[in-house]
């Protein structure tokens, strides 16, 4: 199974914006319902659906601020994969990165102070970075030969998650901070990609296909204790924790999904070519 996605970036510090203009309870994703990949927001709840990006070519991988209030996305409507951000309220995006490689998964990192990333400009396998949100202060976190994506911080900021390949296969793997080395948690016996974890730390969502189809697995963010959340016969991955609650978001056939996780009853939020749901991690 192949799942589109590109890392969504952008992150601007806000002023002059009042307590009314702040969305609350956002859930970004990517989606094709208009021919090609744009960039859409929605309540937790499904409704409220809107579109935020609007370009010829492909807007993916969205991201969240902490307060709901920009959005990071990765784009090649400048010819190069880069790294932007816009307001969810919507306007004219802005480019965080440069013509320097191909830059791509955006996500929010330290509270928001920071925007960890993927890009190609020192090694052709795609390493990660973190920068400033105004696209300043680069600085690269990882130097090894694994072919890495979807990195996200957990939220006490001593570690970073990610999607790596090696030997043909994909694995959830992650880096202590500062300067740690990288460790595959799961088994390349079989495919696991795109890590979330709780916010309280205590347990990391992927999608694996260790049991045939693509399923959401959780495990401790040591690896250790895996158990499935999902059975259904397609598909079903891009998990991602809604903080403060007991649930979970996924994408399956096109379709968004939100799913309890105590009684793992699952809610059907959008239908139309959607895909990569992201709401704030904080």
């Amino acid at each position: 199974m192949k799942w589109v996605r590109i890392s969504a970036i952008l992150l601007i510090t806000l002023s002059g914006c009042s307590t009314a203009e702040k969305p609350a309870g956002l859930v970004a994703f990517q989606s094709s319902r208009d021919g090609n990949f744009e960039i859409y927001v929605m309540n937790l709840d499904g409704t409220g659906q809107r579109r935020i990006t609007n370009s010829p070519s492909n807007d993916i991988s969205p991201s969240l601020s902490p307060d709901d209030t920009t959005l990071l996305f990765a784009s090649d409507r400048s010819g190069n994969w880069e790294i932007y951000a816009v307001r969810t309220v919507g306007g004219e995006p802005h480019a965080l990165t440069a013509g320097q490689g191909a830059n791509s998964a955006p996500s929010w990192a330290m509270g928001g102070a920071k925007v960890l990333f993927v890009s190609t400009r020192d090694a052709i396998n795609g390493e990660l970075y973190l920068m400033n949100p105004d696209g300043s202060g680069v600085q690269r976190v990882t130097r090894d030969s694994l072919v890495k994506d979807t990195p996200v911080m957990t939220p006490d900021g001593h570690a970073i998650l990610m999607t790596v390949t090696g030997h043909g296969r994909r694995g959830i793997a992650s880096v202590a901070l500062p300067g740690g080395q990288v460790r595959v948690l799961t088994s390349l016996d079989h495919d696991s990609m795109d890590p979330a974890p709780s916010a309280d730390r205590a347990r990391v969502a992927f999608a694996s296909d260790r049991e045939g189809r693509f399923q959401i697995y959780t495990m401790t963010v040591e690896g250790e204790d895996v158990r499935r959340l999902t059975a259904d016969a397609d598909d079903t991955g891009q998990p991602w924790w809604v903080p403060g609650q007991e649930s979970l978001l996924f994408a399956r056939r096109g379709q968004i999904f939100s799913m309890s996780t105590a009684d793992r009853k699952e809610t059907l939020l959008s239908f139309k070519g959607d895909s990569m749901p992201r709401c704030a991690l904080w």
